[in-house]
């Protein structure tokens, strides 16, 4: 009796989990974001934008199933691994930056030591 209890309360806890389209939602936004912003120009950042697309993949099949908890957790997953791309594309860009700007130091540099 017990045991039947139980487990019809984990079921209607799994049931009750709101379906997470805004979840999935704001994770294709952030997979744009790093779409825009080059990350598949940008080797590691190019991988954790694949990451995402797989996660939104699951997370939606997840919702097709009715699995609505776990694809919450999928979506947050694939929003967080397109926030990382973004940030690794900020990354790339900042660092090509500096090397530019060390480049111009030394040559102004050079021009100004006999």
């Amino acid at each position: 009796m017990a045991l039947s209890l139980l487990g019809l309360a984990l079921v209607s806890a799994c049931a009750s989990f709101p379906e997470p389209t805004a979840d999935v939602a704001s994770a294709l936004a952030s997979v744009r974001g790093a779409e825009e912003l080059g990350a598949a120009d940008v080797p590691q950042a190019a991988l954790k934008l694949q990451l995402a697309h797989e996660a939104i993949e699951r997370a939606q099949a997840l919702m097709a199933e009715g699995e609505h908890e776990k694809a919450h957790y999928k979506a947050r997953r694939a929003s967080e691994d397109a926030d990382l791309a973004i940030a690794l594309v900020r990354e790339d860009a900042a660092r090509t930056a500096a090397q530019a700007a060390k480049s111009r130091v030394d040559a102004t540099e050079a021009e100004v030591t006999p």
